[in-house]
């Protein structure tokens, strides 16, 4: 099962969760849960709107580091 946060797209796996993935911290509200890998597979897709990414810890293969972000 996975765990989306809707404040920052952020998909976490919740069968491997990491301290820094301060899922405690995510609103009741702002929760979404996914149940297959395909569904992630589909939303981390470029072609989808909004664009979602994995979380850096708990599933790095689909995080996408924005280098924009640090200039």
């Amino acid at each position: 099962m996975y765990l989306i946060d809707l404040r920052t797209n952020t998909i976490h796996d919740l069968t491997c969760p990491r301290y820094e993935c301060h899922l405690q911290k995510i609103p009741e509200d702002q929760r979404k849960k996914v149940y297959t890998m395909e569904t992630v597979k589909r939303l981390c897709d470029t072609t989808y709107i909004p664009r979602h990414q994995g979380c850096e810890w708990c599933m790095p293969d689909y995080f996408t580091f924005d280098m924009n972000k640090i200039f």
